[in-house]
């Protein structure tokens, strides 16, 4: 009993302290918004999909992350993928004009009972609750 209180408390406090989508966003797009797509390259390796798009700007998307959570329980059971993408759109000559990220947050196990898992590119990220 006290251990899966214990669990409970300690679980609220992690999700409690990752940041949002939102605030994974802003603060990506602050440090990325303007800066040459290849500072993203060098800082998280080549992205797994681009696409040249016919204003000549070329999108750009990196998965930073994924998890696969299985649970079971007499026989049956689910499964849940969790990850982080992040996608930005830069002009011909490399300036990233936009960027923005996809952030699986499935439901279910403890910390969905608790109401969410936070932002997944946070926790990847390091980026905590402002």
């Amino acid at each position: 009993m006290w251990r899966r209180a214990a669990v409970l408390v300690w679980t609220t406090l992690l999700v409690g302290c990752a940041a949002s989508r939102e605030q994974v966003v802003a603060q990506l797009g602050q440090e990325y918004v303007g800066q040459n797509v290849d500072v993203m390259v060098v800082k998280f390796g080549p992205p797994i999909g681009t696409f040249a798009m016919n204003s000549g700007d070329t999108s750009y998307v990196w998965q930073l992350g994924n998890q696969t959570d299985i649970a079971t329980d007499r026989g049956s059971g689910f499964s849940s993928t969790r990850f982080c993408k992040v996608s930005v759109v830069a002009a011909k000559g490399g300036m990233i004009k936009e960027l923005n990220t996809e952030d699986s947050n499935a439901g279910g196990g403890l910390i969905g009972a608790l109401g969410g898992y936070g932002s997944i590119c946070a926790n990847r990220l390091g980026i905590s609750r402002s």
